[in-house]
C-alpha cells in the first residue's frame, strides 16, 4: 500500500466525524426553531421558523458524510474503476468545499456576534458551534483537496489515475509463458591442418 493511502484515509476519517457532529449541531438548531412555542427564539421573535442557512449546512454536512464514506473505502480497499479515480473524488468534493465556504460565510455574518447570550442560552452555544464546526469541516476539507493533488503528483498521476494512488494492475488471471530457446549450430567443413615444414 502506497504511503499517502492511510494518511489520506485518516483525514477523510476526521472529516467524517467533524461532519457528524457539525450534522448533529444543525438538527439540535432546526429542532428548536421548529417547535418554538410564543416565546419566540431569543435572538428573534418568530416561533416555528428555520433558518436556510442552518438547512444548507445541514446538507453540506451530509453530503460530506457519504462522500467521506465513500473515498475513505475507495482509497483503503484499491477500488479502480471510474468511481475510484482523483476526477470522481474532484467532482464530489469542490461543490461540497464551495457550499461549506458559503454557508459558514452567511452564518459568520447572521451571527456574527453571540458573545452576550452563548453564556445564558444554549440555542446561543449551538450557533456558535456550528459556526466553528462549519469553518473546522472546510479548513480540513481544504487539507484534504491539496493531499489529493500532492498524491496525485507525486506517483506522476494525472486526474484519471487511481484514488489509492498505485498503479492498477487488476487481478488477472495467472498465464505462464514457456519460452524455448534453439541454437543454431552452423555447419562448416573443417580446413585441413597443414604440416609446417622446418
Amino acid at each position: 500500500m502506497n504511503a499517502c493511502s492511510p494518511i489520506r484515509a485518516f483525514l477523510y476519517m476526521c472529516f467524517f466525524v467533524f461532519s457528524v457532529v457539525l450534522l448533529g449541531l444543525t438538527g439540535a438548531r432546526i429542532r428548536h426553531t421548529e417547535t418554538l412555542g410564543d416565546g419566540g427564539d431569543i435572538l428573534t421573535t418568530r416561533t416555528g421558523f428555520y433558518d436556510p442557512v442552518i438547512v444548507e449546512i445541514l446538507v453540506t454536512s451530509a453530503l460530506a458524510i457519504l462522500a467521506s464514506l465513500w473515498l475513505m473505502t475507495a482509497i483503503l480497499a484499491r477500488i479502480g474503476g471510474p468511481m475510484g479515480k482523483f476526477a470522481t473524488e474532484h467532482v464530489m468534493l469542490w461543490p461540497i468545499w464551495i457550499m461549506f465556504l458559503v454557508g459558514g460565510a452567511v452564518a459568520t455574518h447572521k451571527w456574527h456576534n453571540l458573545k452576550w447570550c452563548r453564556g445564558a442560552h444554549k440555542e446561543c452555544r449551538i450557533l456558535e458551534s456550528i459556526k466553528a464546526f462549519v469553518w473546522i469541516c472546510w479548513g480540513w476539507l481544504t487539507i484534504i483537496l491539496i493531499a489529493s493533488v500532492i498524491h496525485m503528483i507525486t506517483n506522476k498521476h494525472g486526474i484519471g489515475g487511481p484514488l489509492h494512488g498505485e498503479q492498477d494492475t487488476g487481478t488477472y488471471p495467472e498465464t505462464r509463458e514457456t519460452r524455448t530457446t534453439t541454437t543454431a549450430v552452423e555447419n562448416r567443413p573443417v580446413a585441413p591442418a597443414t604440416a609446417e615444414v622446418a
